[in-house]
């Protein structure tokens, strides 16, 4: 039953025992404290290997590590604005590192968020682009509902399989990346071109519907804001309300979370759409407070939705260590270009820390997929044969 009583992987929540009508021994202060500290070392871990290697490399081009990484964090962190603009660049990575985390936590390793954030960002510039005779604020709103409600619908299909016909979900929604990736391209190209020289692109978003900067001069909207409302919301769901210990305890033992009457196919669905929704929110936040319009190929090295995955992995699926990753994420992508015009430290530098945490990243979901495979096997109920609630 140890397996029942909560995840490595999650931090302090809700008691699973109140769910099922089992006693369990609650978590004092001190001891929830210090789960938290051990979630934060173990996504602190990461990142601290993937700085060192970075530090080798620049000891191997005649640079000073110290004097770069002190440059990355003036440029990160060094004024309110720099402060915005990590902030700014986060935001997405908070939206789909929580969408990631949320199907993680369910034992669904949903990867497809990248093709949400494609449809997603389509969506809301086609929606915020077309409408006229409509005040900005509500053609804004209208625009992020489309592109939640696209991202989702996005993700529908692959669910379905995974509930009822038990196919990997991992490759079918890895494959619709690459497919939301050559779909939007084509709906640019042939449907929505604006007659401008450069990037394939839509008609501009008009200022009225754009969201407005929370700080002159930076990038950093309300976007933001509502980013960090839905991670701790995320927190607060999984620990506090009856379907989230449901998600959890699914997570921890399909098997026996199907003998007392939970629904697995209800979680996979719920977590798979929810990130979905999420993935298409991320894109749609960019294109209204970022770029103004779609463009082909916007979300790359690596992609919010496949950094969405690095951040939920190194954060161990928890709200605080999804948090911690994303910020980090968001100061390389936010000084990375600064310190390659000022700095003389050229931009593959980003690139290599960001990888190295992807590589970090990958090896622990690999494990964390082998192990789920291996408890699956081992489970007397089959996943997805249970009684519905």
């Amino acid at each position: 039953m140890s397996g029942v009583s909560g995840s490595a992987v999650d931090a302090p929540g809700a008691s699973l025992g109140d769910a099922v009508g089992l006693p369990e021994r609650r978590r004092t202060p001190a001891q929830a404290a210090r789960g938290v500290v051990e979630h934060a070392a173990r996504a602190l871990g990461p990142l601290l290997l993937t700085l060192a290697v970075g530090a080798l490399v620049l000891a191997a081009t005649g640079r000073n590590p110290v004097s770069v990484y002190h440059l990355y964090l003036l440029q990160a962190a060094g004024s309110w604005p720099l402060l915005a603009n990590t902030f700014s660049a986060a935001t997405p990575l908070l939206l789909t590192g929580v969408g990631t985390a949320l199907a993680f936590r369910a034992g669904f390793f949903n990867v497809g968020l990248e093709g949400s954030v494609y449809i997603g960002a389509l969506a809301t510039a086609w929606v915020g682009a077309g409408l006229s005779g409509v005040s900005g604020p509500l053609v804004a709103s209208g625009a992020l509902v489309a592109g939640l409600a696209a991202g989702a619908a996005w993700l529908l299909l692959p669910a379905l399989l995974r509930t009822y016909l038990a196919i990997d979900e991992v490759v079918t929604t890895l494959m619709l990346n690459y497919v939301a990736i050559a779909l939007t391209s084509y709906i640019v190209l042939y449907h929505l071109l604006y007659q401008t020289i450069g990037n394939a692109q839509t008609r501009p978003i008009p200022q009225s519907v754009q969201l407005s900067p929370l700080v002159p001069g930076t990038t950093l909207t309300v976007a933001a804001p509502i980013a960090l409302v839905l991670v701790l919301l995320y927190g607060w769901f999984l620990r506090h309300t009856r379907l989230g210990v449901e998600v959890r305890m699914v997570g921890d033992n399909a098997g026996f979370a199907a003998a007392v009457g939970f629904s697995i196919r209800r979680a996979a669905l719920l977590t798979m759409l929810v990130g979905g929704a999420l993935g298409g929110l991320a894109g749609g936040c960019v294109v209204l407070g970022v770029t103004h319009n779609f463009t082909s190929g916007f979300s790359t090295q690596p992609g919010y939705g496949y950094s969405g995955i690095a951040i939920a992995v190194l954060g161990r699926n928890s709200w605080f260590g999804v948090l911690l990753a994303a910020l980090f994420f968001g100061g390389l992508a936010s000084a990375g270009g600064v310190i390659q015009l000022f700095g003389n430290v050229p931009i593959a530098l980003t690139q290599i820390l960001q990888g190295t945490l992807m590589i970090f990243a990958g090896v622990q979901f690999v494990r964390f997929h082998r192990r789920r495979r291996t408890l699956a096997r081992g489970q007397a109920v089959p996943a997805m044969r249970e009684q519905e609630v």
